[in-house]
């Protein structure tokens, strides 16, 4: 009988992020739902038998089989009493995955493949679950691999209307791209808009549409972010972090700092070095 395994990744990020994963035998009738998951999720039928519902409609699934939940969408997994399922499934989140997954024809109205239909998506499920399996995997390590099995989606169900048709989307990826590969200058958002060439405002509106958050917030918790992993990771002194997160000033970064993660910098690195020592 296959065994219960479960992987959570521990190195989170907001951009680009495979949190967890793993090998579900299910008991007899075992029920999840009615809910609704915060990330996406694929799950693989390796033997068994089982009900998945989504957004209302039913399918009736069996091994080979390969159903996927969106984010938000109200969905029903029921195991078959005789002859339950297991299943290998993984779940990830993330602003970049959510305008990757944006491009995939996949939907709450069509979630369901079988892998004779995706060879390669089955592939990068089962080379996610091996990875997590070795000692010291990284978070590139993860981001590779989830980017492999995103990409494998897009070859498979490419949607016509993709963010290449898009012209939105395209911004809302220039964007972001030029924010994460400046935020370590004194870049502001009137140079995001000049960058791009456009309006301020229409900068402001799609990114609330897409990201729910405005350009600003955007660069500020990239910063730091940003910041948060040099203070765990690094001995450099704060005001060198900050002035490597784009802030010039020290008071401006202690203070987006305290708003951020609710105390100082300083107070975060005691914490953090803390922590390493009582762990030895």
């Amino acid at each position: 009988m296959t065994k219960l395994y479960v992987f959570n990744n521990s190195l989170s990020n907001p951009y680009l992020y495979l949190s967890s994963g793993g090998i579900d035998p299910a008991k007899p009738d075992h029920h999840y739902g009615p809910g609704e998951r915060s990330g996406y999720m694929l799950h693989l039928i390796l033997s068994g038998k089982g009900v998945f519902i989504s957004n209302g409609n039913e399918y009736h699934l069996q091994a080979g089989n390969i159903f996927y939940c969106q984010p938000g969408v109200l969905v029903n997994m029921i195991a078959d009493h005789d002859d339950p399922w297991t299943t290998m499934w993984i779940r990830f989140t993330g602003d970049y995955v959510k305008l990757l997954m944006d491009t995939v024809s996949l939907t709450d109205e069509s979630p369901v493949f079988t892998v004779t239909e995706a060879p390669i998506v089955k592939d990068e499920i089962e080379n996610i679950l091996k990875i997590s399996r070795l000692d010291h995997t990284q978070d590139l390590d993860y981001a590779a691999q989830l980017l492999s099995l995103i990409n494998a989606l897009r070859t498979t169900f490419n949607k016509s209307n993709s963010s290449n048709s898009n012209p939105q989307k395209i911004l809302i990826l220039k964007a972001t791209q030029y924010i994460r590969n400046n935020y370590d200058t004194p870049i502001t958002i009137t140079d995001v808009v000049n960058y791009l060439g456009i309006d301020r405002t229409y900068l402001f509106r799609i990114f609330k549409i897409y990201l729910q958050v405005s350009p600003k917030t955007y660069l500020t918790t990239t910063r730091l972010h940003a910041a948060k992993d040099m203070l765990i990771k690094s001995d450099t002194s704060i005001k060198f972090i900050a002035l490597s997160c784009g802030y010039t000033n020290y008071v401006h970064f202690s203070k987006a700092f305290r708003k951020y993660v609710g105390m100082a910098p300083s107070q975060f690195k005691n914490m953090h070095d803390s922590s390493s020592k009582d762990n030895y």
